[in-house]
């Protein structure tokens, strides 16, 4: 007999503390996970992180010189109105992101110095390089620490096989104006009307006249580590890297 369906469990942030956010380019952050951060925000026992992987230059290819630096100034307007002030950039470059020694030992570090509880990367099936690379090089250096309790991966290009959603509906508006303020990206794409759309049809799952965010939720218990389903996950999204390369 099959197993009968459900809707993904309500994600609850009550008991949040240490959180850090992994957003490999400027906009990611608010797209897929703008509205946990405005909440987590407001909780002032939630001490947020978030680290931009990349320079956010706009690849080799970029049609404007200072687009890095641009992007980067974006993202911590954004993140101000989101309710966030720590941001820490590794300058990586976009679009030719490649995993090495260096990057898994600066991951390592990072979260040995601020010790979360709760991890926010981006999703490992995701369709875009950067963002699957560095998915599956952090969600495996999180196994090897042993403070932290989950991993939330959020969908941005890609959606989630959700195990988990948050109604966000009472923050969509500051996390629509925390992404407005990434005009460099909505020049290339209309983000605002997407994701307004994506978290909409998220919302169905609360009901009428919602919106919400969507997660891949992993809990990490230590008799559990590395199995199923992140294995799993992970596995697909290195099949999908080498689909994509």
């Amino acid at each position: 007999m099959q197993p009968e369906a459900s809707l993904p469990l309500k994600l609850d942030i009550e008991n949040a503390r240490e959180v850090i956010v992994f957003a490999p380019h400027p906009d990611d952050e608010c797209i897929g996970c703008g509205g946990i951060l405005a909440l987590l925000a407001q909780q002032s026992a939630v001490d947020i992180k978030v680290v931009l992987i990349t320079n956010g230059d706009g690849g080799a290819n970029s049609p404007e010189p200072d687009m890095g630096p641009r992007r980067e100034n974006e993202m911590r307007k954004a993140l101000s109105i989101l309710g966030i002030q720590n941001l820490e950039c590794l300058h990586y470059p976009d679009g030719r992101f490649e995993l090495n020694d260096e990057f898994i030992s600066r991951i390592d570090s990072i979260l040995t110095s601020f010790n979360p509880k709760w991890v926010l990367l981006p999703s490992p099936i995701d369709y875009h390089k950067d963002h699957l690379l560095a998915s599956n090089a952090i969600s495996s250096q999180c196994l090897h620490h042993q403070n932290i309790e989950k991993l939330i991966f959020y969908e941005t290009w890609c959606p989630v096989p959700a195990t988990h959603t948050l109604d966000i509906t009472d923050v969509m508006n500051v996390k629509v104006k925390a992404l407005q303020q990434h005009e460099s990206a909505m020049k290339y794409g209309d983000y605002v009307r997407c994701i307004t759309a994506l978290n909409t049809y998220r919302g169905l799952y609360l009901g009428f006249d919602r919106y919400a965010e969507a997660f891949l939720v992993h809990q990490l218990k230590d008799s559990q580590r590395g199995e199923f389903p992140l294995t799993k996950i992970i596995e697909l999204g290195i099949y999908l890297k080498k689909l994509l390369s």
